[in-house]
């Protein structure tokens, strides 16, 4: 999850109203007809894990957002599902898991735990820990705020942070607390990732099929590079068939 807040903390800084409504505008465009892309084969192919019945629901909840944002082609679709599936654990994990014993503390956050002794404190605990390493970052408050935990990472490429949730309640035109909460179900982790990749213009790296700059712009970094590159190509195949 750390690569993603890289991603998060580069991308959703504050800025003018314009953009803003650049990317308001993109989400609530006009419909645009997806083609019969298959998308529960495509699901079928980099989510294997998932019964029949969840697998139909995401390829439910995903269809209008794809269209509505344009992305139809089948590279576009492959690499987005792809990514999606590494990013939520196979469509299965919406909301950031933050259990984290004091040893896997020191791995992820070295910054903040230098030493078991200093993670003991927030080991098994998420909501504190959130509350301390998401502190006075991404448009966070202090500790005492509760942003850290307000704000964790939701949906399918989990935004976290209040700047990015402002930003993604401004595109869906809900009041702040209401698409925090929409983020966290199946129809809102399908919109946040959708309006994630359409305001960063990840279609266009979608198109020429570079995964690995995909991937940089979605995790922060090279986390499950390989992993990514196969579920992308799977999608592609199952899409194409």
């Amino acid at each position: 999850m750390s690569g993603v807040l890289t991603a998060l903390e580069d991308i959703f800084q504050p800025e003018p109203a314009t953009s803003a409504a650049a990317a308001t505008a993109v989400i609530g465009a006009r419909p645009s007809p997806l083609p019969a892309l298959h998308l529960d084969a495509a699901l079928r192919a980099v989510a294997p894990h998932l019964a029949d019945q969840p697998r139909a629901d995401w390829a439910a909840a995903l269809e209008q957002p794809l269209a509505r944002a344009g992305i139809a082609s089948v590279r576009c679709v492959a690499a987005f599902l792809g990514q999606c599936a590494v990013e939520s654990g196979g469509f299965q994990e919406l909301e950031e898991d933050l259990y984290y014993s004091a040893v896997r503390l020191c791995e992820v956050w070295p910054s903040r735990f230098a030493d078991i002794a200093s993670a003991e404190a927030c080991a098994m605990q998420p909501e504190k820990l959130a509350n301390i390493v998401y502190a006075d970052r991404m448009g966070n408050g202090d500790a005492a705020s509760g942003d850290g935990w307000r704000f964790r990472g939701r949906g399918l490429i989990q935004i976290t942070g209040r700047w990015a949730y402002e930003h993604f309640a401004r595109a869906m035109n809900m009041p702040l607390d209401q698409a925090v909460s929409h983020a966290g179900t199946r129809a809102g982790a399908a919109d946040s990732a959708v309006w994630f990749w359409t305001a960063n213009d990840l279609n266009a790296l979608a198109g020429s099929w570079s995964i690995d700059l995909l991937t940089r712009k979605i995790n922060g970094g090279s986390a499950g590079a390989a992993e990514r590159i196969r579920l992308c190509d799977a999608a592609l195949h199952a899409l194409e068939a």
